[in-house]
Parts: C-alpha cells; structure tokens; sequence
C-alpha cells in the first residue's frame, strides 16, 4: 500500500512555471474579455491562479506589463518590408495592419495605438516604418512627417471605431440615418486613399531634405 506521501504526490502534480509570455498573453485575453479596466495586477494573478508577488518575478510593475503587450501587439501587426514597394503602397500596408489588429484585439489595440512614441518597444518599431518609407522613396523628413500624418488619422480613426464596438447599442437604437457609415472600416479604407493621394500633391517632393 503506498504511503500517504506518495497518494499526496500523485494527485498534486507540480504546478507549471509561469513566463513573462504567459502573463502578456493573460493580460491581452482579460482585457479583451472584460476592457482596459480590468487590468490589475490582482486580477491577472487571479486568471493565472498565483499570488500577485509572484507575478513581479517576471514584470516589474503595471507598466512594464503594458510594455509587455504592446510589444506583442507591434509582433501580431506582421510587419515586413517589401522590396520594390512604392511608400505608398508601404503605407496602405501598414494602416491596413493597424485596421486588422484594431478588429482583431479592439480594446488591447488601445494600448498599442496611444502608447507613447518614446517607450522601448515603440520607438524602433516607428523607426523601421521610416526606414521602411525611406526605402519606398521618401527622404527622411518626408517619411517621418507622413508616418506622423497617416498615424494621427489610424489612431483617432480605429480607437474611436474600437471604443463604439464595445459599447454597441441594443437593436433599434443605432445611429441616426445622417451618421450612418461614419465609423465604418470602409470608410476607414476610403479615407486612407484619400489621405495618400493628398500627401503625394502636397507633400511629397517640397520637404526640405533636412528638414
């Protein structure tokens, strides 16, 4: 007959070690799952089953778990240069990244989209879309002006789209016939080529190269 340590041994296996991956892919599934708010250290040890100390082993503070996230959020937008493209292809192909992570992960996109540009994973993701542009044809002052512009539209365009899908009316109480369509993803589309081929008459060509 066994020993009541080897039952015990038996029926508890060892619990799994939780990595900084782990916690990134928790935190974005309770945010998706219950908004922006929810995200607390305590309620991610909560979905983990740890204690919350134990989760600073792998994250310093709320911070550098949202850091954490946009980082991984940056990864999923697929990002990759493609030789021969023109800058405004380059363009289309990001913006439409953003538009799918946006309807993808609606309340984590949040975090990516107004993330400050300074913080350690999105400074170089921004500088490899210039680079990107700069590849595509643009000078560098050009490229970084239109990653500016195109972004500022992404941004205020998707969050804005984001937030209404979380907070979608019941049936019957939809936006009035004069707004309907405003916040579409296909009016996204359309505004985008529009943006481009306004940049390219005004803009492409009289930036001072070292502006």
């Amino acid at each position: 007959m066994a020993s009541r340590q080897e039952a015990s041994r038996t029926k508890t296996p060892p619990r799994r070690t939780v990595s900084r991956d782990d916690l990134t892919e928790a935190a974005i599934a309770l945010v998706e799952r219950d908004g922006l708010d929810a995200l607390t250290m305590r309620r991610l040890a909560a979905e983990l089953d740890r204690a919350p100390m134990s989760l600073y082993t792998h994250v310093r503070n709320r911070d550098d778990l949202v850091d954490a996230i946009v980082a991984r959020l940056i990864e999923r937008l697929g990002l990759h240069e493609v030789p021969g493209d023109s800058w405004q292809d380059a363009v289309r192909r990001t913006l439409r990244s953003y538009r799918d992570l946006a309807v993808q992960l609606p309340h984590s996109f949040e975090l990516l989209a107004l993330a400050p540009y300074d913080t350690s994973p999105v400074a170089p993701h921004l500088a490899g879309v210039v680079a990107s542009l700069e590849h595509a044809g643009l000078g560098p002052a050009e490229a970084r002006q239109i990653l500016g512009i195109v972004d500022a539209y992404a941004t205020g365009f998707l969050v804005v789209w984001a937030r209404s899908q979380a907070a979608a009316r019941p049936a019957g109480t939809g936006a009035p016939p004069e707004v309907t369509g405003m916040r579409e993803l296909e009016t996204f589309d359309q505004g985008l080529e529009a943006l481009i081929a306004g940049l390219d008459a005004t803009l492409v060509g009289t930036t001072p190269a070292d502006a």
